[in-house]
Order: C-alpha cells, then sequence, then structure tokens
C-alpha cells in the first residue's frame, strides 16, 4: 500500500504554520525589542558576547534544531502547538522558520555594512 501525503493535506500544513508563525514572530518582537528595532535583541546579546548578530541569532536557531533531533529520534514529541508543560514540536518548528528570517535580517545588515 502507498502512502501519499496530498497537496490539500500540505497546503493545510503549510497555512496552518504560516498563520501560526506570523502570531508568534509578532508576540516574540513586543518581548525581545523596544521600539522597532527588529534585531535588537541579536545586537545587544553579540555586543555583550563579542560576536556577530548573525552567530548570536544562528545559536538561537540552534537550540530549536537541537530540541527538534532529540524529539524525532527519540520519538518523545506532541505534535501540537502547545502542551502543559510548555511549547509542543509544532512551535519548535515554527520558531526556526521565525529565526531563518532573523538571521536573515542580521545578514542583511551586515551585507549593508
Amino acid at each position: 500500500m502507498t502512502i501519499v501525503y496530498s497537496q490539500e493535506r500540505f497546503a493545510a500544513l503549510v497555512n496552518e504554520f504560516q498563520e501560526q508563525e506570523d502570531k508568534i514572530l509578532n508576540w516574540k518582537a513586543g518581548e525581545y525589542t523596544q521600539g522597532v528595532d527588529r534585531i535588537q535583541n541579536f545586537r545587544q546579546v553579540a555586543q555583550w558576547m563579542q560576536q556577530k548578530p548573525s552567530e548570536v541569532a544562528l545559536c538561537y536557531l540552534m537550540k530549536h534544531v537541537q530540541s527538534i533531533t532529540i524529539a524525532v529520534y527519540t520519538g518523545k514529541f506532541a505534535w501540537a502547538w502547545e502542551t502543559p508543560g510548555g511549547e509542543g514540536l509544532k512551535q519548535r518548528v515554527a520558531d526556526i522558520r521565525n529565526y531563518l528570517l532573523l538571521l536573515a535580517a542580521c545578514l542583511d545588515e551586515e551585507a549593508a555594512e
């Protein structure tokens, strides 16, 4: 028996993630920045750690990659946005996608310098 992941199911998954990622990105922006600078927290931590903002963004991204790696290899995860204990695996995937955008913003700024 061949299992097919349909175009409709994939499109629904993409839409679900895009909606949630926007919500998460906007909610966390208020938590990590003051004003309009979307990469303020990366710049500040980079200064404290004597690194580039892109290196800090990459480190934050890798924290989520490591968490997902453990979940995939152990099979211990909740395929949900939230769990009673905190973030579900869906939110970690969304966080990675958002951190990729924030990393791109850091790299864009560094390339312009």
